[in-house]
Formats: C-alpha cells, sequence, structure tokens
C-alpha cells in the first residue's frame, strides 16, 4: 500500500516536472519568436541563436523522465532493487553525460565564434556543474540499486 502511494506522489511530480518543462521550453521558444517583436532585445537574440540547444537540452531532459518514468514504475511494483532500474539510472546518467557534452559544445562554438557573454556563459557553467552532479548521483543509485538488488537475490537463495 505504501508503495503504491508513494508511486502516485512520484509520478506527479513527474508530470508536473513534465508541465514545467513544456512552460519554460515553450515560453522560452514563444519569447524569442512570438511576443518579442523587437527582434534586437538581448533575451530574444540569445534565445533565437540558441534555439536548438535549447531543444537539444528540452528533449534530454524529457528522455530523462521517461527513464524516471519507468523507475516509478518498478517502485509501484514492488520491485524497486531490479536490474531494470539499474539500467535506467545508468541511462539516465548517460543523458546527463550528454547533456554536459552539448553544452561544452556549445561553449566552443561561443569561442569560436567570439561570442562569449559573462552571463550565458556563468549559466552555462552553473548547468554543466547541476548535470555533473546529477551524472554522479544517477551512478551512486544505479551502484546502491544493484547492489541492493544482489543482496535480494542471495537472500531469496538462502530461504
Amino acid at each position: 500500500m505504501k508503495s503504491k502511494n508513494v508511486t502516485y506522489w512520484l509520478k506527479a511530480v513527474t508530470v508536473f516536472g513534465a508541465l514545467l518543462g513544456l512552460a519554460f521550453f515553450g515560453g522560452a521558444s514563444a519569447y524569442a519568436y512570438i511576443y518579442k517583436p523587437d527582434f534586437n532585445e538581448p533575451i530574444p537574440v540569445y534565445l533565437r541563436q540558441n534555439i536548438i540547444p535549447l531543444w537539444i537540452t528540452a528533449a534530454f531532459c524529457y528522455i530523462i523522465l521517461f527513464f524516471f518514468w519507468r523507475i516509478v514504475n518498478e517502485i509501484g511494483k514492488d520491485n524497486s532493487f531490479s536490474m531494470e532500474n539499474v539500467k535506467n539510472f545508468k541511462n539516465m546518467a548517460v543523458c546527463g553525460i550528454l547533456l554536459i557534452v552539448e553544452h561544452i559544445v556549445l561553449l566552443v562554438v561561443w569561442a569560436v565564434n567570439s561570442a562569449v557573454e559573462l552571463i550565458p556563459l556563468s549559466y552555462t557553467l552553473l548547468k554543466i556543474f547541476a548535470f555533473m552532479i546529477f551524472v554522479i548521483l544517477c551512478i551512486a543509485m544505479s551502484k546502491l540499486v544493484q547492489n541492493a538488488y544482489e543482496l535480494k537475490q542471495e537472500n531469496d537463495l538462502t530461504i
């Protein structure tokens, strides 16, 4: 009963995160192209110049939410410590690594184009740091779940 209750809350948080992402990424795109007709203002210009990386980031975020949804489903089945969850955490870590690579490439493109500005640079470095922490946590959770799964398998054999 408790795992079902937790599952509902985690699914609600996941759906809320997906909607929040849609509002953020969709709102940023709309602000860049629809609601800001003055194309010389800095924020719409920045968003238009970086719309592809923005949507690549959005795609990876939704892929991460998909893997998290799968983890929540396993929790709902009382199968928290499973190899499926180990794989899901590893897949989330891979997505995080790809996000880090994407942002490093973005920094290189800015440097090549001489378009490095302080605020986007600091924001991008902050995102890289956050994604690094995310990757470390996903790898740690993957290892933790794998160890718990192996202990569970050993205990099932001894009973």
